[in-house]
Protein backbone atom coordinates (compact mmCIF):
# COMPACT_ATOMS: atom_id res chain seq x y z
CA UNK A 1 0.00 0.00 0.00
CA UNK A 2 1.41 3.33 -0.97
CA UNK A 3 2.42 5.91 1.86
CA UNK A 4 -0.23 7.94 0.86
CA UNK A 5 -2.75 5.49 1.46
CA UNK A 6 -1.53 4.25 4.43
CA UNK A 7 -2.11 7.58 5.71
CA UNK A 8 -5.19 7.73 4.51
CA UNK A 9 -6.20 4.22 5.92
CA UNK A 10 -4.84 5.19 9.36
CA UNK A 11 -7.05 8.68 9.22
CA UNK A 12 -10.02 6.63 8.37
CA UNK A 13 -9.65 3.89 10.88
CA UNK A 14 -8.99 7.12 13.77
CA UNK A 15 -11.97 9.17 12.78
CA UNK A 16 -14.36 5.55 12.51
CA UNK A 17 -13.36 4.63 16.28
CA UNK A 18 -13.71 8.25 17.50
CA UNK A 19 -17.06 8.61 16.26
CA UNK A 20 -18.01 5.43 17.79
CA UNK A 21 -16.10 6.01 21.37
CA UNK A 22 -18.56 9.57 20.77
CA UNK A 23 -21.55 7.91 20.17
CA UNK A 24 -21.48 5.36 23.18
CA UNK A 25 -20.14 7.71 25.66
CA UNK A 26 -23.32 10.11 24.99
CA UNK A 27 -25.24 10.38 28.38
CA UNK A 28 -28.44 8.57 26.62
CA UNK A 29 -26.22 5.32 26.44
CA UNK A 30 -23.74 5.41 29.57
CA UNK A 31 -27.23 6.33 32.01
CA UNK A 32 -28.16 3.01 30.91
CA UNK A 33 -25.34 1.15 32.81
CA UNK A 34 -25.86 1.55 36.69
CA UNK A 35 -22.81 2.19 37.47
CA UNK A 36 -22.56 5.58 36.02
CA UNK A 37 -25.48 6.53 38.63
CA UNK A 38 -23.81 8.27 41.24
CA UNK A 39 -21.34 10.17 38.84
CA UNK A 40 -22.97 13.62 37.25
CA UNK A 41 -23.71 14.35 33.78
CA UNK A 42 -21.13 16.56 33.97
CA UNK A 43 -18.96 13.65 34.99
CA UNK A 44 -19.79 11.92 32.26
CA UNK A 45 -19.27 14.57 29.67
CA UNK A 46 -15.18 15.02 30.96
CA UNK A 47 -15.01 11.50 30.96
CA UNK A 48 -15.95 11.61 26.80
CA UNK A 49 -14.20 14.13 26.44
CA UNK A 50 -10.80 12.87 28.19
CA UNK A 51 -11.21 10.19 25.55
CA UNK A 52 -12.09 12.55 22.66
CA UNK A 53 -9.07 15.22 24.17
CA UNK A 54 -6.44 12.81 25.07
CA UNK A 55 -6.75 10.22 23.55
CA UNK A 56 -8.53 9.88 20.20
CA UNK A 57 -7.97 13.46 19.28
CA UNK A 58 -8.32 14.33 15.33
CA UNK A 59 -6.54 12.24 13.02
CA UNK A 60 -3.97 15.11 12.66
CA UNK A 61 -3.35 15.87 16.04
CA UNK A 62 -3.14 12.29 16.74
CA UNK A 63 -0.52 11.91 13.96
CA UNK A 64 1.33 14.75 16.55
CA UNK A 65 0.85 12.77 19.78
CA UNK A 66 1.72 9.62 18.46
CA UNK A 67 5.08 10.50 17.22
CA UNK A 68 5.47 12.63 20.24
CA UNK A 69 5.18 9.59 22.29
CA UNK A 70 7.29 7.62 20.21
CA UNK A 71 10.28 10.30 20.81
CA UNK A 72 9.43 10.42 24.42
CA UNK A 73 9.76 6.47 24.88
CA UNK A 74 13.24 7.21 22.88
CA UNK A 75 14.43 9.66 25.30
CA UNK A 76 13.63 7.54 28.22
CA UNK A 77 15.61 4.51 26.97
CA UNK A 78 18.71 6.84 26.11
CA UNK A 79 21.17 6.71 29.14
CA UNK A 80 22.61 9.69 28.35
CA UNK A 81 19.98 12.09 28.02
CA UNK A 82 18.30 10.32 30.93
CA UNK A 83 21.49 11.72 33.28
CA UNK A 84 20.02 15.20 33.71
CA UNK A 85 17.03 14.25 34.69
CA UNK A 86 18.12 11.66 37.46
CA UNK A 87 19.35 15.37 39.15
CA UNK A 88 15.96 16.32 38.99
CA UNK A 89 14.80 13.05 40.66
CA UNK A 90 17.17 13.26 43.06
CA UNK A 91 15.56 16.99 43.93
CA UNK A 92 12.27 15.46 44.00
CA UNK A 93 13.05 12.68 45.95
CA UNK A 94 14.43 14.81 49.02
CA UNK A 95 11.52 16.92 48.66
CA UNK A 96 8.67 14.03 48.11
CA UNK A 97 10.12 11.34 49.79
CA UNK A 98 9.66 7.63 49.64
CA UNK A 99 6.25 8.09 47.31
CA UNK A 100 8.42 9.19 44.28
CA UNK A 101 9.53 5.42 42.97
CA UNK A 102 5.74 4.50 43.49
CA UNK A 103 4.57 8.21 41.69
CA UNK A 104 7.42 7.37 38.99
CA UNK A 105 6.08 3.99 38.65
CA UNK A 106 2.27 5.63 38.20
CA UNK A 107 2.98 7.78 35.41
CA UNK A 108 5.02 5.19 33.37
CA UNK A 109 2.01 2.62 33.88
CA UNK A 110 -0.59 5.37 32.61
CA UNK A 111 2.08 6.55 29.45
CA UNK A 112 2.47 2.52 28.86
CA UNK A 113 -1.32 1.54 29.10
CA UNK A 114 -1.95 4.76 26.84
CA UNK A 115 0.34 3.39 24.12
CA UNK A 116 -1.06 0.36 23.90
CA UNK A 117 -4.85 1.49 23.34
CA UNK A 118 -3.24 2.04 19.53
CA UNK A 119 -2.86 -1.86 19.36
CA UNK A 120 -6.33 -2.26 18.24
CA UNK A 121 -6.43 0.46 15.30
CA UNK A 122 -2.99 -1.64 14.31
CA UNK A 123 -4.96 -4.69 13.98
CA UNK A 124 -7.45 -3.16 12.07
CA UNK A 125 -5.04 -1.71 9.49
CA UNK A 126 -3.17 -5.02 9.16
CA UNK A 127 -6.43 -6.41 8.17
CA UNK A 128 -7.43 -3.79 5.85
CA UNK A 129 -4.00 -4.87 3.96
CA UNK A 130 -4.49 -8.34 4.47
CA UNK A 131 -8.06 -7.65 2.21
CA UNK A 132 -6.21 -5.17 0.18
CA UNK A 133 -9.18 -2.85 1.02
CA UNK A 134 -9.48 -0.03 -1.69
CA UNK A 135 -9.08 3.85 -0.88
CA UNK A 136 -12.34 4.40 -1.78
CA UNK A 137 -13.73 2.30 0.93
CA UNK A 138 -12.16 3.53 4.10
CA UNK A 139 -15.21 5.77 4.52
CA UNK A 140 -17.58 2.89 4.32
CA UNK A 141 -18.50 2.09 8.53
CA UNK A 142 -19.83 -1.47 7.16
CA UNK A 143 -16.00 -1.92 6.14
CA UNK A 144 -14.72 -0.94 9.42
CA UNK A 145 -16.83 -3.03 11.86
CA UNK A 146 -15.97 -5.80 9.44
CA UNK A 147 -12.24 -5.20 10.15
CA UNK A 148 -13.20 -5.19 13.97
CA UNK A 149 -14.88 -8.38 13.33
CA UNK A 150 -11.75 -9.86 11.98
CA UNK A 151 -9.44 -9.07 14.86
CA UNK A 152 -9.38 -11.94 17.17
CA UNK A 153 -11.93 -11.52 20.07
CA UNK A 154 -9.21 -12.15 22.44
CA UNK A 155 -6.73 -8.70 21.23
CA UNK A 156 -10.20 -6.71 21.52
CA UNK A 157 -10.52 -7.86 25.38
CA UNK A 158 -6.71 -7.15 25.44
CA UNK A 159 -7.45 -4.09 24.21
CA UNK A 160 -10.48 -3.18 26.84
CA UNK A 161 -8.26 -4.52 29.35
CA UNK A 162 -5.20 -1.40 28.48
CA UNK A 163 -8.07 1.15 28.45
CA UNK A 164 -9.07 0.09 31.67
CA UNK A 165 -5.57 -0.35 33.02
CA UNK A 166 -5.04 3.41 32.14
CA UNK A 167 -8.07 4.50 33.87
CA UNK A 168 -6.78 2.24 37.19
CA UNK A 169 -3.05 4.33 36.78
CA UNK A 170 -4.69 7.70 36.45
CA UNK A 171 -7.57 6.66 39.02
CA UNK A 172 -4.42 6.43 41.57
CA UNK A 173 -4.94 10.58 42.87
CA UNK A 174 -2.06 11.00 45.19
CA UNK A 175 0.38 9.13 43.01
CA UNK A 176 -0.80 11.10 40.37
CA UNK A 177 0.01 14.01 41.86
CA UNK A 178 3.55 13.26 42.70
CA UNK A 179 4.00 12.13 39.58
CA UNK A 180 2.69 15.21 37.76
CA UNK A 181 5.13 17.55 39.85
CA UNK A 182 8.02 15.35 38.73
CA UNK A 183 7.50 15.60 34.90
CA UNK A 184 6.99 19.21 35.33
CA UNK A 185 10.47 18.74 37.07
CA UNK A 186 12.06 17.26 33.96
CA UNK A 187 10.11 19.68 31.78
CA UNK A 188 12.55 22.53 33.26
CA UNK A 189 15.43 20.49 32.61
CA UNK A 190 14.54 19.74 28.71
CA UNK A 191 13.70 23.53 28.65
CA UNK A 192 17.51 24.73 29.99
CA UNK A 193 19.61 21.83 28.43
CA UNK A 194 18.64 22.87 24.57
CA UNK A 195 21.95 21.56 23.82
CA UNK A 196 21.25 17.96 24.59
CA UNK A 197 17.12 17.77 24.38
CA UNK A 198 15.00 18.48 21.08
CA UNK A 199 12.16 20.55 20.34
CA UNK A 200 10.64 16.55 19.83
CA UNK A 201 11.70 15.64 22.88
CA UNK A 202 10.08 18.29 25.05
CA UNK A 203 7.27 18.22 22.87
CA UNK A 204 6.65 14.77 23.82
CA UNK A 205 7.50 15.28 27.84
CA UNK A 206 4.43 18.49 27.65
CA UNK A 207 2.00 15.66 25.90
CA UNK A 208 2.82 13.34 28.09
CA UNK A 209 2.38 15.69 31.35
CA UNK A 210 -0.68 16.71 29.94
CA UNK A 211 -2.42 13.64 29.95
CA UNK A 212 -1.52 12.78 33.50
CA UNK A 213 -2.37 16.43 34.25
CA UNK A 214 -6.28 15.41 32.18
CA UNK A 215 -6.50 11.97 34.00
CA UNK A 216 -5.53 14.14 37.59
CA UNK A 217 -8.09 16.75 36.88
CA UNK A 218 -10.97 14.13 35.74
CA UNK A 219 -10.50 11.54 38.83
CA UNK A 220 -10.16 15.19 41.27
CA UNK A 221 -13.88 15.82 40.92
CA UNK A 222 -15.15 12.16 41.43
CA UNK A 223 -15.06 11.01 45.19
CA UNK A 224 -12.83 8.15 45.87
CA UNK A 225 -15.60 5.21 46.69
CA UNK A 226 -17.01 5.82 43.18
CA UNK A 227 -13.56 4.90 41.26
CA UNK A 228 -13.69 1.50 41.17
CA UNK A 229 -17.37 2.24 40.05
CA UNK A 230 -16.56 4.27 37.02
CA UNK A 231 -14.21 1.82 36.07
CA UNK A 232 -16.29 -1.15 36.02
CA UNK A 233 -18.90 0.70 34.04
CA UNK A 234 -16.11 2.44 31.56
CA UNK A 235 -15.35 -2.22 30.85
CA UNK A 236 -19.73 -2.35 30.54
CA UNK A 237 -20.01 0.26 28.32
CA UNK A 238 -17.02 -1.59 26.39
CA UNK A 239 -18.15 -4.77 25.97
CA UNK A 240 -21.74 -3.72 25.20
CA UNK A 241 -20.42 -1.90 22.23
CA UNK A 242 -18.20 -4.99 21.33
CA UNK A 243 -21.47 -7.34 21.25
CA UNK A 244 -23.30 -4.63 19.16
CA UNK A 245 -20.10 -4.53 16.61
CA UNK A 246 -20.24 -8.13 16.07
CA UNK A 247 -24.15 -8.41 15.80
CA UNK A 248 -23.82 -5.12 12.79
CA UNK A 249 -20.85 -7.74 11.46
CA UNK A 250 -23.12 -11.02 11.97
CA UNK A 251 -25.79 -8.91 9.70
CA UNK A 252 -23.55 -7.84 7.15
CA UNK A 253 -22.02 -10.69 6.30
CA UNK A 254 -25.67 -12.67 5.16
Amino acid sequence: MAKGSELALKHAVLKFYRDELRSRYELRNVRRFSQFEPVSDQQIIDLRDFFLGQIYPVPEERDKLDLAFDQLNGMLRSPKRMQPLMGAALTSLWRMGHRLPAAVSAGRATIDAYVKTRLLEAEMMAEAKRVKLKEEDFGDRHRMVLLINAVPEKQVHQLIQDILSLFQALSNVEMLKVAVAFMQQCLEVLEKRTDLYSDEDREGIRLGLALLEQGLALFLEVPKPHFAQIIDGIHQVELDWYRRILSEASVANQ
